[in-house]
């Protein structure tokens, strides 16, 4: 059975997008090889090409291996070839001979994500990888000695090395709500414009609500987002993409005459890419009480 198994894994390996030419000594096993190529694979995906040379690896007890890139070697040893993946992720990470030929995104932990730009706090960035698939949405929260740091909104295999486009200005929400009695319903679009500053975004918006008559309005106001990565380190996808969000918003409109008004929201949301999510929330004001609110989002 077991056999099997390593039979299909390295069926799976060799079906891989050919990413550079690695380069193993004959003491190493095809099994090993296949482990490590995947390992080297996982490492590089979206970066530069680059040949590697394993030039020695042991698995006696401990598993040592020792390999060059670039004109570098590194020698790194793991208790476990788990373990070893891990190392030689980490090894690579930084390695800026990976990096794309027009690369800014020199810096990516789980602490600091930071370029070589200067985004205006608060703007959305967009890391691409070299088949130009998307990774990541970022928000500029600080500049300093000619850097931009990010705070993620939005990330799939973030690394160090991936290019940098200027991202969606805009969030259009679509928002309904209701009461748990569903004797009164509102339906709202609201425009967000989100290079405004760090975790604040100004609004606009437009209301129907209904409670046996309907009512119409058009408003501003502001929210304010918190990214729960910001609170809790975890690779949780409601976490790492989620966050936790408030907003006001006064309202003119007419309700039988004109009349002014406003609403207040919090709840959660979470990105399901780049440019989509949603959001669950508590809704209440002098148009809507104490409603259950669902909204879709997108960023353009």
């Amino acid at each position: 059975m077991k056999k099997a198994l390593l039979t299909l894994f390295i069926a799976a390996v060799s079906l891989f997008p050919s990413f550079s030419a690695v380069t193993f000594p004959e003491s190493v096993s095809t099994e090993d090889r296949a482990v490590l190529s995947s390992f080297f694979s996982n490492a590089i995906s979206g970066r530069r090409e680059r040949d590697i040379t394993v030039n020695s690896f042991s698995s006696d007890g401990h598993f040592t291996i020792s390999f060059s890139i670039d004109g570098k070697e590194m020698r790194l040893s793991a208790p476990s070839m788990d373990v070893l993946g891990e190392f030689i992720d980490n090894a690579l990470s930084l390695e800026e001979s990976l990096y794309l030929e027009n690369s800014t995104l020199y810096y990516v932990t789980d602490d600091i994500i930071a370029s070589h730009d200067s985004y205006r706090k608060g703007c959305m960035v967009e890391a691409y990888d070299a088949s130009g698939d998307k990774r990541a949405l970022l928000e500029t929260v600080d500049n300093m000695n000619g850097s931009s740091i990010y705070s993620p909104v939005y990330q799939k295999d973030l690394v160090a090395g991936l290019n940098l486009e200027p991202g969606p200005s805009f969030a259009l929400y679509m928002n309904g709500s209701s009461t748990l009695r569903f004797n009164s319903f509102s339906f709202s679009l609201a425009l967000a414009y989100l290079p405004f500053l760090p975790y604040f975004n100004p609004l606009a918006s437009f209301l129907v609500s209904y409670d046996g008559n309907f009512s119409f309005y058009g408003g501003l106001g502001l929210e304010a987002r918190l990214p729960l990565e910001r609170l809790l380190d975890t690779h949780f996808t409601l976490i790492e993409e989620g966050a936790v969000f408030a907003n006001a918003i006064l309202y003119l409109g007419y309700d039988g005459a004109f009349d002014a008004a406003a609403t207040y929201s919090v709840g959660y949301e979470h990105h399901i890419s780049a440019r989509t999510l949603w959001r669950i929330g508590y809704e209440t004001g002098t148009i809507v009480e104490n409603t259950v609110m669902l909204s879709f989002g997108v960023m353009f």
